[in-house]
């Protein structure tokens, strides 16, 4: 472990020194284009609108942060079926699939079911359960080809979204309606299952335009092995949903949405060695939202959002039954003052409710419960010196129930020089604990005897205190080269305190470590015909009163993470794309995520411009181990047809 760290530190010096020195030297003797990075926008560098931490358009140089973008042809060439699997291509994002309908998401080394270290919004509206602090994607079965853009913003915003957004912000962005105009059909048939997913779109009152959709699908089940042994997961997947979306536009400077969905499914729940809250028996969920949003522009940087939403859903833990409602609000506004100034202000609020049907194995103290969450935030874009320096202060304050007030700040400086750039963090986030943690009453297993966990509150707000640094530089129009550098320090982080007497656990704010990393990506169209998509992340964590084999709560991994991925994207031939996915993640000394190598492709051919016939493969190499398990390869035909 300590050779380790010295290779980490070691490896951030010989980063910077590269970045700083050698990589400029090679620029000019690469002879880039002689437009400077202030003058391109993030459009024209990856043709796609972008919507910075703030919700305004930015430029690239305006991020002073670690963050990737998926655009919708780069969610098209990875194959991915789901928003999880979409999100395997992005650097210090791990992505771990805990049965056919469960995932668990991570960001910079934290991994697990109820993993509460990240904030996920689909179109700005948080999916995340307040209760349970994690997201149910069963009953968040959003059609990949609804999505226009992905945005993973790493490392701590809280200072803008919140206490959720501990370490990072994961922005699914959907296309507007005006975009889903026409009728599209797509079917997969593979051996995972069948899938069939059906959009109409159009204009409606001359101003407006609207998109309806429906899906549904059946998967038979995920095989698994663990421990050499062969398990049979839960099985019988049958899933469905339905949507809308309507936007109205006036003259360019208001724009009203309305949109919602409701999905459902039911499934025969298996209960593997390792995967938690399952149990062997049928069960049936759903979950639905209706959201309201109003922009209005009000000049070139300057404008103003509001936006509410109402979410139900029924959820199901082992044999506890649980209803959440949700309904939120908040307002945002923006402003150029004097100049040199880009003032940002936002407040909102969250009220849910949640009541539960209690189970034999899976309890909460309360069959009822009810919270009001608010918060407010300013932000200050400050211009030091024209078009080079900027220097953003922000401040959020979170208020939970009857818990503290917690501040979140952050401060962030950025330097460009012509077609590089530099930038700075510091930020100090906490989070209030998730009120499963306090109220959930089940078993673990920890080192092979079985524990009841007692949630007696009395528990502390987590708290990060974290230092990033990046570099960037575009050579040229064909490589773009990214570089982030990362060191938190937390306190107070949730986790399970053992009795071996009593055989109860006891969840308290006990646990206090560092993580440090660096994650590098480069974009690189090597040929006219073939991109390359190279990046590297390398991680440690470093906790105290933990234990790689504690369940816990969103526990870190407490080991050095290696995690290589390369894309290549190939265009064969006119109709013709070959798509190729490959990462190798190895963890050391810890398994509870995917390990080993991957290969996934995506053969497209278009007969015509309105068809598109893609094979896609997954695991093709070999069995991949995630967490426990052994998922098989597996392959699918997906069918698009517009017309």
């Amino acid at each position: 472990m300590i050779l380790f760290r010295k290779a980490i530190f070691a490896f951030f010096f010989l980063s910077l020194f590269i970045s700083g020195g050698i990589l400029p030297f090679y620029a000019e003797a690469a002879e880039p284009d002689s437009s400077s990075l202030e003058q391109l926008d993030l459009e024209g560098l990856l043709d796609v609108e972008v919507i910075s931490p703030t919700s305004r358009k930015q430029s690239l140089e305006n991020i002073a942060g670690s963050y990737t973008i998926l655009t919708e042809e780069d969610i098209k060439a990875s194959g991915a079926m789901s928003v999880p699997e979409a999100l395997r291509v992005v650097p210090g994002v791990l992505v771990t699939r805990m049965d056919t309908n469960k995932w668990a998401i991570g960001i910079r080394g934290f991994n697990g079911m109820f993993n509460s270290k990240q904030l996920i919004l689909i179109d700005n509206r948080p999916i995340t359960s307040p209760f349970y602090s994690e997201v149910i994607w069963s009953n968040n079965d959003l059609p990949i080809e609804l999505v226009k853009r992905i945005e993973v913003i790493r490392g701590p915003w809280t200072s803008l979204w919140g206490s959720e957004s501990l370490n990072g912000v994961i922005k699914i962005i959907t296309k507007s309606a005006e975009e889903m105009k026409g009728t599209q059909s797509v079917t997969v048939v593979g051996t995972d299952g069948v899938n069939q997913m059906i959009r109409q779109g159009g204009e409606i009152l001359g101003d407006g335009d609207f998109m309806v959709y429906a899906k549904g699908g059946y998967e038979a089940g995920k095989s698994y092995k663990v421990k050499g042994e062969s398990h049979k997961g839960s099985r019988d997947l049958v899933k469905g949903a339905a949507g809308f979306r309507s936007d109205w536009q006036n003259a360019f400077t208001d724009q009203l949405t309305v949109q919602g969905d409701i999905s459902a499914s039911s499934i025969t729940e298996k209960s593997p060695p390792g995967t938690p809250f399952s149990a062997d028996r049928d069960k049936k969920e759903y979950g639905g939202y209706a959201q309201f949003t109003w922009d209005r522009a009000t000049g070139i940087d300057s404008g103003m959002q509001f936006r509410t939403s109402y979410t139900r859903s029924a959820t199901t833990f082992d044999d506890l039954d649980g209803i959440s409602n949700t309904v939120d609000a908040e307002f945002l506004y923006s402003a150029e003052q004097f100049g040199i100034h880009l003032m940002t202000f936002g407040a909102g609020g969250r009220y849910f409710w949640d009541s539960f049907d209690q189970g034999k194995h899976v309890k909460v103290h309360n069959d009822k419960f009810s919270r009001m969450d608010v918060s407010a935030f300013a932000q200050d874009k400050m211009t030091l010196i024209e078009e080079s320096l900027f220097l953003t202060l922000g401040l959020k304050l979170d208020y939970s129930g009857k818990g503290k007030l917690s501040p979140q700040a952050t401060a962030r400086l950025l330097y460009t020089a012509e077609e590089d750039e530099y930038w700075l963090a510091a930020s100090r986030a906490t989070k209030t604990p998730s009120n499963w943690a306090r109220e959930g009453r089940y078993e673990v297993r920890f080192r092979d005897k079985r524990y009841e966990v007692d949630a007696t509150g009395g528990l502390d707000s987590e708290e990060l205190t974290s230092l990033e640094a990046g570099y960037r530089r575009i050579f040229s129009d064909n490589l773009k080269f990214d570089l982030s550098l990362y060191f938190n320090s937390y306190d107070k982080l949730l986790t399970l305190s053992y009795d071996e007497d009593t055989r109860i656990a006891t969840p308290t704010s006990s646990l206090c470590g560092l993580t440090y990393g660096t994650e590098a990506s480069i974009d690189w169209k090597a040929l006219p015909r073939l991109t390359l998509r190279p990046s590297v992340s390398l991680s440690n964590q470093d906790f105290t009163g933990s234990s790689i084999n504690s369940p816990g709560f969103s526990p870190p991994l407490n080991s050095p993470i290696y995690d290589l991925r390369l894309q290549a994207l190939i265009d064969l031939a006119d109709n013709w794309d070959l798509d190729l996915f490959g990462s190798y993640l190895n963890s050391m000394d810890n398994t509870e995520l995917t390990t080993g190598f991957r290969l996934d492709t995506r053969l497209a051919w278009r007969p015509v411009p309105n068809l598109s016939l893609e094979l896609i493969g997954s695991s093709l190499l070999s069995p991949v181990t995630e967490g426990n398990f052994t998922t098989e390869p597996s392959g699918s035909l997906r069918v698009i047809w517009n017309f």
